[in-house]
């Protein structure tokens, strides 16, 4: 199979009529940690990917307390190689990266731990050089892929992200989770402000002028 049939089956398994009750709670979990889900929403279908994407790799779920991927190489039946593609997409990375680099395949630098990677088969004519996207890389085939759900920044939030991951490197941390979430957070904020500079609505949303 291609890459996007992997995605598709694992995607069709846990996001239909079955798991109803789960994705409803599991938006209300998004949405408690700063995602808003609602379709007034500036690029909602974006935030909808995001919210998927981390139903899917990262949420475990209510009964089993293992994310849809986990469950899905534990109680599917599946070959011994796309097991292995299962077991490579477990160790993916979800970041904020920067592109560097766009011609035959992406560059991209994490942000938070200055790793670089390069993406086979990538969106490229969604992407330019200097981009800022928060994204999930995927292992495939000794490559990297995209998920698929993007969340897009202006790049002049660029050095504020950077310096807070200096910042959060330089106390030791290891899980940028937190820093994803206020970044996310401060982009719907923006979102509904947007004729105001991104980095004024973060300075606001610093000192809690603004939520």
């Amino acid at each position: 199979m291609e890459f996007q049939e992997y995605i598709e089956r694992l995607k069709t398994a846990f996001i239909c009529e079955k798991y109803d009750a789960e994705i409803k709670k599991a938006k209300q979990e998004f949405v408690a940690v700063g995602g808003e889900l609602g379709n007034e929403v500036e690029g909602f279908e974006d935030v909808l990917d995001i919210f998927f994407d981390w139903y899917i790799f990262d949420r475990p779920q209510i009964a089993d307390r293992l994310t849809p991927l986990m469950s899905f190489l534990k109680n599917y039946n599946l070959s011994e190689e796309d097991r292995k593609i299962y077991l490579d997409f477990a160790n993916n990375i979800h970041s904020i990266f920067s592109i560097t680099k766009v011609s035959t395949n992406i560059r991209v630098k994490n942000i938070f731990t200055k790793n670089r990677y390069i993406i086979a088969d990538a969106h490229r004519a969604l992407l330019e050089k200097g981009d800022v996207i928060e994204a999930r890389l995927l292992s495939f085939k000794g490559g990297y892929r995209f998920s698929g759900a993007f969340c897009f920044y202006p790049k002049n939030i660029y050095y504020i992200i950077k310096a807070k991951a200096k910042e959060a490197r330089k106390e030791g941390v290891e899980d940028f989770t937190y820093l994803i979430r206020k970044f996310r957070k401060l982009k719907t904020v923006w979102g509904r402000c947007s004729n105001i500079d991104i980095r004024k609505v973060y300075t606001l949303m610093e000192e809690g002028l603004i939520a």
